[in-house]
């Protein structure tokens, strides 16, 4: 680790990826789906993970209005 004037070494940096285990149903889809969303601070966060979802599904983030997450665990 390369420690720069003024910055204390103790502190570590914030992460660059947090990684989430998310539980979500799909409307009009009987039963749950589990996936692993990847969110990068400064591009993304927690709150976006709907249309990163819809977006994986469906391939329009836009979508996101039908899917409901149920669980959200960080892994």
């Amino acid at each position: 680790m390369t420690v720069r004037s003024g910055e204390d070494p103790a502190q570590a940096p914030p992460p660059e990826r947090y990684g989430y285990l998310v539980t979500y149903a799909v409307r009009g889809e009987p039963g749950v789906r589990r996936a692993e969303v990847t969110v990068v601070p400064g591009y993304s966060q927690e709150e976006d993970i709907p249309r990163i979802l819809a977006a994986r599904l469906t391939g329009d983030a836009a979508d996101a209005a039908a899917l409901t997450v149920l669980d959200l665990w960080p892994i």
